[in-house]
């Protein structure tokens, strides 16, 4: 139950403004061909939430890992909630702790993310969301230098 719990971090990565499934669909692919990328998301208060545009997903199957930032401190809970497949997860997480994810899309998703900060205070928070890829020499749950 845990993977399957991080998968939406992935699709936090498409940030996009209701509308925006084209560019969506480019910053997918973008992702994918990288193994991955910096996600961040405004936190006010200890929490802050973002959710995607519905975009077709033709039932892609992806495995990685999630990683809050190194330089962030305290707990973050990341819950998640498929819209579309009606499924909700949720996972708790410290700074430079990777929690690997495996998860199979439908034919369309749409995701509502919410995150609470263990600390009250505004950041930004920022996750280095990991693909794997064909290079069994690289770990998703490390972000390139």
């Amino acid at each position: 139950m845990r993977t399957t719990q991080i998968l939406l971090v992935f699709v936090a990565s498409l940030i996009l403004p209701t509308g925006a499934v084209a560019q969506g669909l480019e910053d997918i692919m973008e992702g994918i061909r990288n193994g991955g990328g910096w996600v961040s998301v405004p936190i006010v208060a200890g929490a802050g939430e973002i959710s995607t545009a519905l975009l077709p997903t033709f039932g892609l199957a992806i495995n990685g890992c999630v990683r809050v930032w190194d330089g962030h401190s305290g707990r973050w809970t990341i819950r998640a909630r498929d819209t579309i497949a009606e499924t909700s997860l949720e996972t708790d997480s410290a700074p430079g702790e990777g929690v690997r994810f495996s998860h199979r899309f439908g034919v369309r998703s749409q995701v509502e993310l919410e995150f609470q900060w263990s600390e009250p205070r505004d950041t930004t928070l920022v996750l280095w969301v990991g693909l794997e890829t064909l290079d069994d020499e690289r770990d998703a749950c490390t972000p390139p230098s």
